[in-house]
């Protein structure tokens, strides 16, 4: 990817790993141009980058509204198994080796 191609706000990939992300900040450091991605955070050579899309909104997951007392049941649910879980086991820890 050319250096004037990339701003902050793009998808791209860093081929070599398959790391995909959005560019949340460019930086030049000893005279090359880096962008960082929001998925590693971490900054990547722009020349080495590649455009996965266009540019524009992107579209996130809505997730299920879920009610605190129905949240509180389910995780006092699971305890409750995993507790019946622990007892029926020996209890004991075999390595295997």
């Amino acid at each position: 990817m050319k250096v004037d191609e990339v701003a902050v706000g793009i998808p791209v990939r860093y081929p070599r790993t398959g790391t995909s992300g959005t560019v949340l900040a460019l930086a030049e450091i000893d005279g090359r141009q880096y962008a960082e991605l929001d998925s590693t955070h971490l900054f990547y050579l722009v020349d080495e980058l590649v455009v996965i899309g266009q540019a524009g909104p992107v579209e996130r997951r809505h997730e299920e509204e879920r009610n605190i007392d129905t949240f509180v049941e389910q995780e006092k649910e699971f305890a409750e198994r995993l507790k019946e879980a622990w007892v029926t086991t020996d209890q004991s820890c075999e390595g295997g080796g």
